[in-house]
This record gives C-alpha cells, structure tokens and sequence, in this order.
C-alpha cells in the first residue's frame, strides 16, 4: 500500500523545513472505499512521516468518522473537517480524541446567505436605505482589508505620477 500513495509524503518530509507540520488527507469514506481502506491508507501515510491525518466524511452522521477514531486509536493527531455531520456535538469529537476540527466552510455559506437577502432587499426595495443599518459600516471593511497598511505600502512604493 505504501509505494506511489505516499510519494508525495515522502517527498515533503525529505525536503521540507523541520518545523513543518505535514497533515495527510485521506478521501477513502467520502469515496465509498469504507473504514478498513481508510486505516490502509493512514497506515502507510503515518509509515511515510505525515504528523498528522485529516479525514473527511460525507455522511449527515459522525458514526463512520468515530469509527475511524476508535480503530486508528491516535496513532497521529486527527483532524476532521465538519460540513455534513454538524449536529454532532464538539464534545463528542473532544470525548473521542480528535485533535482538531475544522468548520472549513460555514463563514462562507453565512456571507452568501446574507448577501443574498440584502441583494433580495435592494432589488424589492429599489434601493438601500432599507438595509444600511444592518450591514456593516464602510470603516470595517477597511479595517479587514487592511487598506491602512496598503495605503502605507503605496507610499513606499509607488512613484508618485
């Protein structure tokens, strides 16, 4: 199982800057391969030098993902990246052992969410006085986008015209 799944491992940790954290994805339960090719696959990564696993599941429950984690028994952190299963609870990924989740998605799902309502509004509305008050203000958005440090770096860098 070793040989070309773990080339890229492989790779990395023989090239890499030793405070380099390599996390090993493995796609097995979202592909239907089940938990014992999961286990397979995070053998050889471990094997191979990854520090740690991070593993996905598309199930709308976390039975298959603990499953994993019973039979992987932490042999290297796991990371688990939580879109479909997220009524399980955080704790109960804590009482498994999981190192680390990832809600890799949901701020963005939020943003088009709301910015489909205000889009909704304005085109009702025919305009924005309706919506103002529930956006936020111009100045945060400078301030997220750090314009304070781009307006810096035009002055040090770029010629005037």
């Amino acid at each position: 199982m070793r040989g070309q799944i773990c080339k890229p491992i492989d790779t990395v940790k023989d090239t890499a800057a030793e405070h380099l954290v390599l996390v090993a994805t493995i796609e097995a339960l979202i592909a239907g391969h089940g938990l014992n090719e999961a286990i397979l696959r995070e053998n050889a990564y471990a094997e191979a030098g990854a520090d740690a696993i991070l593993i996905h599941l598309r199930k709308s429950t976390a039975y298959e993902m603990l499953s994993f984690v019973s039979e992987w028994r932490n042999r290297l952190p796991v990371v688990i990246v939580l879109t479909s299963y997220y009524r399980t609870p955080a704790s109960t990924f804590r009482d498994a052992g999981i190192s680390a989740a990832i809600w890799a998605n949901h701020s963005l799902r939020a943003a088009a969410a709301a910015m489909r309502r205000v889009c909704d509004s304005i085109a009702t509305q025919e305009g924005v006085a309706g919506i103002e008050s529930h956006i936020a203000p111009l100045s945060e958005i400078f301030e997220l986008l750090k314009y304070d440090e781009l307006a810096a770096a035009e002055k040090q860098y770029l010629r005037p015209r």
